[in-house]
């Protein structure tokens, strides 16, 4: 192997060349890059921080919902047990009424009923007497007709 100058200019040309090839194309490249590196690790930031802001909408959603839902089976309950208490109160007023239309009925009867009591004794005297004149064939009246008998089997 032989050192000329052709091999020193060879060396020399390549080191300008790597030089110049390092200013004009490496030095861009790695530039670009670099840019893109930053530029994928900013997306990767800004992902990460989105997804961090998700996830705290997301609780806060949540908890909300589980607060809403709170609420509502709290008013849900507060309706339940007011209607509940209509409810009672309603049917406590209609069993009061039907129990004073009913002793009003039950009274009425037993008006109609003495009333009733009372013809049938004003007429039992009759009815006795015309008993006795179909079975003894003739007519007979009966004297001293003792009531009390009578209010016996009518009232007990």
């Amino acid at each position: 192997m032989e050192f000329n100058g052709t091999f020193f200019v060879t060396i020399i040309s390549f080191i300008l060349f790597v030089f110049f090839m390092n200013k004009m194309l490496y030095s861009p490249v790695r530039k670009i890059v670099n840019e893109r590196n930053n530029y994928i690790q900013g997306n990767y930031d800004k992902a990460a921080e989105n997804n961090q802001k998700a996830e705290e909408l997301s609780k806060n959603r949540e908890e909300k919902l589980v607060e809403a839902k709170d609420d509502a089976r709290e008013k849900y309950n507060e309706l339940l047990s007011e209607y509940k208490n209509e409810r009672a109160d309603i049917v406590n007023n209609a069993q009061n009424e039907s129990n004073a239309e009913l002793n009003v009925a039950y009274e009425k009867l037993n008006n109609v009923s003495n009333e009733a009591k009372e013809g049938l004794k004003s007429h039992m005297t009759d009815l006795a007497n015309d008993i006795v004149e179909k079975v003894l064939g003739y007519r007979s009246e009966i004297q001293g007709f003792d009531n009390t008998k009578v209010d016996d089997i009518l009232y007990h």
